[in-house]
């Protein structure tokens, strides 16, 4: 599992498990003196497991499908289902300099079921993936996976209220033909006096 420290949480994701938000205390145990971690309080972002992320859901023969490539104005819109158009629009405002390395391409995985959301700004309009529940809604993530030297979370935004944002680097992304950045091929010219 990865984890990130933002503030007063922590954020932890568990590839192809679970995310979750937690706060937790250092306390030092006293028969031994060694310092450990209490849990105050953890809430689950979403879960891999029954969220459209089975091996069927993606056959090799169209993992294109689920590659976006932010540096492409030539995007097929209508791509497995969601709406790349707003994922291109929320990944150009929320990358920062840490952004996908490579050609700019990310692979998005959405994490759903997670705990029911009891914030007060819950209303049908911010309902964005998670599942309704007893009128109100499950929080729920999206995991945006790009080229990067280490595995690593660089970045976690609650992009609406109860959904996250989580921007993961994989190194071996960087060597899969969809997230190589292009080579350009340079040609030597010599002009000669006539």
């Amino acid at each position: 599992c990865l984890v990130k420290n933002i503030g007063w949480w922590s954020y932890e994701f568990c590839h192809m498990d679970r995310i979750r938000q937690y706060h937790a205390a250092n306390l030092v145990d006293a028969s031994t003196g060694m310092m450990k971690q209490r849990i105050e309080s953890e809430h689950l972002l979403g879960l891999y497991s029954g969220s459209g992320n089975d091996v069927e859901d993606y056959p090799d023969d169209e993992e294109h499908l689920y590659v976006i490539n932010a540096t492409s104005s030539n995007i097929d819109l209508s791509i497995g289902g969601r709406n790349p158009k707003a994922i291109l629009e929320n990944l150009n405002k929320q990358h920062n300099d840490q952004g996908p390395g490579g050609n700019g391409a990310v692979y998005i995985q959405e994490y759903f079921h997670g705990d029911v959301c009891d914030h007060e700004d819950v209303a049908e309009s911010v309902i964005k993936g998670g599942n309704i529940v007893h009128g109100s809604v499950e929080r729920s993530s999206t995991v945006r996976f790009s080229c990067g030297k280490t595995w690593d979370i660089v970045n976690i935004k609650e992009d609406k209220t109860c959904h996250y944002v989580l921007d993961v680097t994989v190194p071996e992304l960087c060597e899969h033909p969809l997230f190589k950045a292009a080579v350009t091929q340079t040609q030597v010219v010599k002009c000669l006096p006539l």
